[in-house]
């Protein structure tokens, strides 16, 4: 029907408050408060009414975790299964219309943010797609990288650092803005977006220092 990510994520496209929420279905703002915290169970009814509320605003509800606008080429991704999401678009969109995925992960290196299952996945998905992989970030990964010969990575200094600001994935004519304090991912489809964005990406790849990873934490790229 609708969950919790997806609720708040609605609120957030519409700017909405809880209280408006609560005028727009028809509830109260203590019901609608006590299912975003789970602090109760609530009835099917009511969160048909929280949907219809939603839809008749311009809101798409998308699987199981995905939210956008019907009106906007915007959604967004929150919750446990964000970046799982994130990935499975990446990898469809790549497979059908895209050779280039860049990651400005700047908190920390794209790979210690994954499972070791995600990292053998992304490593399979990537080569066999044939995708041209470019990663900036902070610092070197500490988990085990994989050095595939269509990907590489760079590291940007704390000032190099300040310029980008933010988490953001690019490809396809989508830019993809991590929020991880807020669990939080949104995805933008639009040209102009993808081109100021990778234009940005470009001025400060070139400053950025190229990884050179040990070839003994290369051996998740083999199996």
């Amino acid at each position: 029907m609708i969950n919790i990510e997806q609720c708040r994520g609605a609120r957030g496209i519409l700017g909405w408050t809880q209280q408006e929420l609560a005028d727009a279905s028809g509830l109260s703002k203590t019901a609608i408060n006590n299912f975003e915290k789970q602090h109760s169970d609530i009835k099917a009814e009511s969160l048909k009414a929280i949907r219809m509320a939603f839809e008749s605003a311009d809101i798409e509800f998308l699987d199981k975790y995905g939210v956008r606008k019907k009106t906007q080429d915007i959604q967004i991704l929150s919750g446990d299964h964000a970046l799982d999401s994130l990935l499975h678009d990446i990898y469809m969109s790549c497979d059908k219309h895209s050779n280039e995925l860049i990651i400005c992960e700047l908190q920390q290196n794209f790979f210690d943010k994954l499972t070791s299952i995600q990292v053998k996945k992304h490593a399979s998905m990537i080569q066999k797609l044939g995708v041209e992989q470019r990663i900036l970030s902070t610092s070197k990964p500490t988990k085990p990288n994989i050095d595939l010969e269509n990907t590489e990575q760079r590291i940007l200094s704390e000032k190099e650092y300040s310029m980008f600001g933010q988490s953001t994935y690019i490809y396809n004519n989508k830019v993809a803005i991590v929020l991880w304090d807020q669990s939080m991912i949104i995805l933008t489809k639009s040209a102009k977006a993808h081109n100021a964005e990778k234009s940005r990406f470009e001025r400060i790849w070139a400053l950025a220092e190229p990884v050179y990873v040990e070839e003994e934490i290369c051996k998740l790229a083999a199996e």
